[in-house]
């Protein structure tokens, strides 16, 4: 989970060092052509706010927004499991999905335990809607096409003829899709040899790696100019996913893409044999 922080005027457990205690979320979704559902276990360890659940004074708050789309909705509950549905024609590519707890209801004298020294002695009005604990957040892509587990990658990485007659390779960010522009002699190139299994390997190994890793080194940074970008999101998946997350970038890189460095050497030597029959 990622987390923004914030100032409020009253310390909030999550918000860097305000309170004391534990507010995390184990979220997971499914996809069907019908709903999505966000599943959610609420783990929390705070006194003064497991007091004000019971006393149905707040509540855990999910909030799921997607641009594509411009739904935004926020679901409230009191259990510490609880499931969400959302109808699938709401939603549309990236879903980002906030974790909360909020108060019902307006709080006189708020004064947690294990607060930082700051608010040592001071007491705090809450109003309805306030919120009392940040989880974080997270993000996936509502698409039944795509699954992370098993991601083409035409789904997030483009190549295409660029601008110069010769010259290295660059790549572009800025749009919807990873762009892996060639000079036109290298794209003329490689649009003869792509379609040839004996050399995608190799094609995987020289093009596809470095851009790949270098992406997820983006998307690792967390604050990527990039980060609303389609290719951003269904990247980010794809690690979440297949528990890279924490992965170095090169090392995640050559995982999604199942060994291409084995499968380099595999080309390279069908192209030498294949060659040394034909000398025979």
């Amino acid at each position: 989970m990622k987390i923004n922080l914030k100032s409020y005027p009253h310390p909030v457990l999550g918000n860097g060092d305000d309170l004391g205690g534990v507010f995390s979320v184990d979220f997971r979704y499914e996809l069907s052509k019908q709903d999505v559902a966000l599943i959610c276990v609420f783990d929390l360890k705070s006194k003064a706010i497991e007091e004000l659940i019971k006393k149905g004074k707040a509540s855990f708050i999910v909030e799921a927004e997607c641009a594509s789309t411009f739904y935004r909705n926020a679901f409230s509950t009191q259990k510490t499991a609880d499931k969400f549905i959302i109808p699938s024609k709401l939603l549309r590519e990236r879903v980002t999905v906030g974790f909360y707890i909020c108060s019902n209801e307006e709080i006189a004298n708020y004064q947690p335990s294990d607060c930082h020294p700051d608010y040592k002695g001071l007491k705090f009005d809450i109003e309805n809607g306030d919120v009392l604990a940040m989880g974080g957040y997270c993000s996936f892509i509502a698409e039944k096409e795509f699954d992370p587990m098993r991601p083409p990658l035409s789904s997030f990485v483009a190549v295409v003829e660029g601008i110069r007659h010769t010259g290295p390779m660059e790549i572009d960010y800025s749009s919807d899709k990873i762009t892996i522009e060639l000079s036109k002699a290298d794209y003329k190139n490689y649009c003869d040899t792509v379609r040839e299994k004996a050399v995608q390997g190799v094609i995987h190994a020289s093009i596809v790696l470095p851009v790949l890793a270098d992406a997820i080194y983006q998307v690792n940074g967390r604050d990527s100019d990039h980060a609303d970008r389609n290719w951003f999101g269904r990247l980010e998946s794809i690690l979440e996913s297949k528990g890279l997350a924490h992965k170095p970038p090169l090392e995640a890189a050559q995982i999604i893409l199942e060994s291409p460095m084995a499968r380099n050497f595999e080309s390279i030597l069908s192209l030498l044999n294949f060659n040394n029959t034909e000398e025979v």
